[in-house]
């Protein structure tokens, strides 16, 4: 009974988000001096290497990174990556993001590759 009762409370927890609820999100914004194509190919590594299950969508000039949740059927995170002015704009929607107890491993790649 209790390990019934903790499966429940945990997917309670885990937020299970499509995508478009996360793309009604505000996104937190970034800027990086490299490339969209250098930044995309670091990220999707990044990621991986952590276990992740990376989908990357061209959106005409920009890209779209889609995170897997580790709950099937949910989205992790929207990663938008596009050209800016001076380097690349990287915009980032991810399930809790308010949550300070949530993993930061998305958050750590996104840095990680600025």
């Amino acid at each position: 009974m209790r390990t019934k009762t903790l499966a429940i409370l945990a997917a309670a927890l885990a937020g299970c988000t499509s995508q478009a609820n996360l793309e009604r999100n505000p996104p937190m914004e970034l800027r990086t001096g490299k490339s969209a194509e250098d930044y995309r190919t670091c990220l999707v590594s990044g990621l991986e290497k952590d276990g992740r299950h990376v989908v990357v969508q061209p959106q005409g000039s920009s890209q779209r990174v889609l995170v897997d949740s580790k709950v099937p059927g949910a989205t992790a995170a929207i990663i938008d990556i596009g050209s800016a002015s001076r380097g690349t704009r990287v915009e980032l929607r991810e399930q809790m993001a308010n949550n300070p107890l949530r993993p930061r491993t998305i958050l750590t790649a996104v840095k990680d590759c600025l």
